[in-house]
């Protein structure tokens, strides 16, 4: 496995792991009712695996640390300058985030509409108005968490790995 590959599976774990907390944090938050049919421990731990599995996915799948790369090369930003790591983290946490929180907030509203009765689902708006609902909820928050993680981390990251992060590159 290549070693920017490697780094982008961690940061998508570490990531991934947080934007999970943060999305139970908030189902908490937004729905206190959702305490009642699920415990808080079984939201948390639901959420931040989930949230693990799809950046897996996301980061074996998708290209976007090449994207981040390209991008940073196109702004004539190379490591280990601030701007290249500012540049670099866009994709990466857009990305993420987008897939994530979509996914998440689909799985929860799903989940919770199955538990509830007949009587209480007819009180509530249609599915996909919920689900979307949801996600814009979920979408700024981590998207902000995401990028501040990806930037402060892939420096150290990329450096623990020997993939030029900041300092000399290690041979």
């Amino acid at each position: 496995m290549k070693k920017e590959r490697l780094v982008g599976i961690i940061m998508s774990i570490i990531i991934s792991a947080v934007m999970g907390v943060v999305s139970a944090a908030l189902v908490i938050k937004n729905n206190p009712e959702a305490v009642k049919y699920t415990p808080v421990a079984m939201l948390y731990i639901s959420n931040i695996a989930l949230s693990i599995v799809i950046g897996v996915i996301i980061a074996l799948v998708i290209p976007l640390g090449k994207l981040g790369a390209m991008l940073a090369r196109k702004a004539n930003a190379n490591p280990p300058g601030i701007k290249f790591f500012l540049l670099n983290a866009i994709p990466n946490s857009v990305g993420n985030t987008l897939i994530i929180s979509l996914i998440l907030s689909f799985v929860g509203v799903l989940t919770a509409r199955m538990k509830l009765p007949a009587e209480a689902l007819s009180q509530l708006p249609p599915f996909a108005v919920m689900w979307l609902g949801n996600w814009f909820k979920l979408l700024l928050p981590t998207l902000l968490i995401s990028y501040v993680l990806s930037v402060l981390l892939s420096p150290l990251i990329s450096r623990l790995l020997g993939v030029g992060g900041p300092g000399p590159k290690r041979p």
